[in-house]
């Protein structure tokens, strides 16, 4: 099968599983969600072996993302909507409607990855936001719904400001706008003409890194993430964000040949760095488990942000951070819905305090989780964050920036490291006895226990399996300018 077939199959496959949904019983939901977890399963045994292949190396590694992530999002909702829908009582048709939206949510990503026309890339990105956003209030609570319209309104108008730049760059540099090709442009532009592509590619910068939760456009991201469902938040802020600054990527690397790359580089880099200010400054104060998670998210999209802008080893890093980042914050969003079904709160100060010698599995996964995010060694956000400043290191323009990252990243560790004991460790509320066990369900463990066998695997073996390659890049692109 060509590439151009699964551009339409994967997503349409998907979107027909989700319509499935609403007319099997309700006892056989749990049997359409092996239908897609196998549907998932089978397009990434088909890209070794040549079935179909992606429109070049970054879209089949963000769609092996995109489905591994996916894969683990539909395993964990099985326990978690059913543990949700009795202790708020959903009624069948809010069970059966949620599997719909979460599907055509994972569909929409895989959009994201593999297709390369600009248009439809937007309309996929609205897909996905407009999903997430019902999804974001599903669960119908006062919170979530305030949530789900500071979302839709602030990433609503960032995807018209989008969908205007975007055209406006592509017709300046007179590439094809419902072309489905995404090379460069082949020449030097006028000054006229090079005004025109630079406004629409900064406004395509601002649309997009609203859909990212870039500083100073993320105000709508800490809500939304911490009132959506446990699986929804862990593919918005791995896979959603980072879909959006694919798009980025993808529309300045059409533009760079036809205007000077440096004013784009820089735009990323502003923006990165604006992004670590805003979490490290905010990480420090929050009591929730899914708003820090939601701020550090922030955070890490700041920093492929950055590695974009650096270039050369740094934009490798920026690509590998995409997975190292969704992973990690996978577990850590499962995990905080984990702890929100068995404490009946993520707060800190409502009772989710002790975890982990109330709950130590739970505890266990929250630790390493906490310790892979901040980029700790041997996890594999380490790799990707060290290409990342090694990267901009390499590039005499931007060592100072990459001075002032690095101490922002230091600044987010130390907040996260002053926040996460006081769920693991601090004693349970005044008349919970410090001792007592809280009984953690096998079905809510094992999806988080697999993937954080993934996570800490990922960092020990990925310079081991890759050594090679690693020394290649190190010695090719580390050296390489803009």
């Amino acid at each position: 099968m060509m590439a151009t077939s699964a551009l339409s199959v994967i997503p349409g496959g998907l979107a027909a599983i989700a319509m499935v949904y609403c007319i099997v019983p309700a006892k056989r939901l749990g049997w359409v969600s092996g239908l897609a977890v196998t549907f998932l399963l089978f397009w990434l045994a088909a890209l070794p072996l040549h079935v179909w292949t992606g429109a070049g190396p970054l879209a089949v590694w963000f769609f092996v993302t995109v489905a591994i992530l996916s894969v683990f999002g539909i395993w964990y909702s099985g326990p978690y909507i059913r543990r949700e829908a009795e202790a708020h009582h959903w009624s069948p048709g809010r069970i059966r409607g949620y599997y719909v939206l979460f599907t055509l949510f994972i569909a929409s990503l895989a959009s994201l990855a593999i297709w390369t026309n600009f248009i439809f890339l937007w309309m996929a990105m609205e897909a996905a936001t407009l999903t997430s956003v019902v999804l974001t209030a599903h669960p119908a609570e006062r919170g979530a719904v305030e949530a789900a319209w500071k979302y839709i309104v602030m990433t609503e108008l960032g995807g018209l400001v989008a969908l205007l730049g975007t055209v406006l760059a592509l017709t300046a540099v007179g590439s094809p706008v419902f072309g489905w090709g995404s090379g460069p442009a082949p020449r030097m532009l006028s000054g006229a003409h090079q005004h025109w592509a630079l406004t629409g590619a900064y406004l395509a910068l601002v649309g997009y890194g609203t859909k990212a939760g870039l500083a100073p456009f993320h105000t709508w991201l800490p809500d939304a993430h911490s009132e959506a469902p446990a699986p929804v938040s862990a593919l918005l802020s791995g896979l959603k964000l980072a879909g959006a600054m694919l798009i980025v990527y993808r529309l300045f690397h059409v533009l760079q040949p036809s205007v000077p790359a440096a004013y784009l580089d820089d735009a990323l880099i502003v923006l990165g760095l604006l992004s670590l200010v805003i979490a490290a400054g905010f990480l420090t104060f929050q009591h929730d488990l899914k708003r820090l998670w939601a701020y550090s998210s922030i955070e890490h999209i700041g920093l492929i942000s950055l590695g974009m802008g650096f270039g050369g080893i740094a934009l490798v890093g920026a690509f590998l951070h995409m997975w190292t980042h969704a992973a990690s914050k996978t577990l850590l969003f499962h995990n905080a819905g984990t702890v929100r079904i068995l404490y009946h709160s993520s707060h800190a100060d409502r009772g989710a305090r002790g975890i982990l010698h109330r709950t130590p599995w739970t505890g266990a996964l929250l630790a390493l989780g906490s310790a892979a995010i901040v980029g700790l060694p041997p996890f594999a956000p380490f790799w990707s964050e060290w290409l990342i400043l090694a990267g901009g290191l390499h590039q005499a323009g931007d060592r100072s920036f990459v001075i002032i990252a690095a101490a922002l990243v230091v600044l987010v560790f130390i907040a996260i490291a002053r926040r996460v004991p006081g769920w693991l460790f601090t004693p349970g509320p005044v008349g919970v006895p410090s001792v007592q066990v809280i009984q953690e369900p096998v079905a809510l463990i094992l999806p988080s226990a697999v993937l954080g066998v993934f996570v800490l695997a990922g960092g020990i073996g990925l310079p081991l399996a890759a050594h090679p390659l690693w020394h290649h890049l190190v010695s090719q692109l580390g050296v390489a300018h803009r």
